[in-house]
């Protein structure tokens, strides 16, 4: 199937970051997330979970991501062309630290949630 961005929806997530579904089907969706502002980056990291396996590439700017594992904590900054792999049910979060950021978040199984 084809999936042409300009007839996609794009979903305001909060007052700093939208979300735009791109492909999905058979178990893998792509998502991307675009960040408007950037933030301190003392700023804390809204940490969330989920039951999906997850890989996010930094296309465009820099963040801060955190990963909680059950033994320890990881945080990092990421810049364009780095990416991330996120276990299931494994906390973790970001923030931007540069105007129009943007990232591309792949997940297995498709996020019924964003649909």
């Amino acid at each position: 199937m084809f999936f042409h961005q300009s007839n996609l929806p794009i979903t305001q997530i909060d007052a700093n970051s939208t979300r735009q579904v791109l492909a999905h089907g058979d178990g893998l969706m792509n998502a991307l997330i675009t960040f408007q502002h950037a933030l301190p980056e003392t700023a804390t990291i809204p940490l969330h979970q989920h039951p999906h396996v997850q890989t996010t590439y930094v296309l465009k700017g820099a963040f801060k991501f955190e990963i909680d594992y059950p033994d320890h904590q990881a945080i990092q900054v990421v810049h364009q062309g780095d990416a991330i792999y996120f276990p299931a049910n494994h906390p973790h979060g970001c923030i931007p630290l540069e105007d129009d950021s943007k990232l591309l978040d792949s997940f297995t199984p498709i996020r019924e949630d964003f649909l």
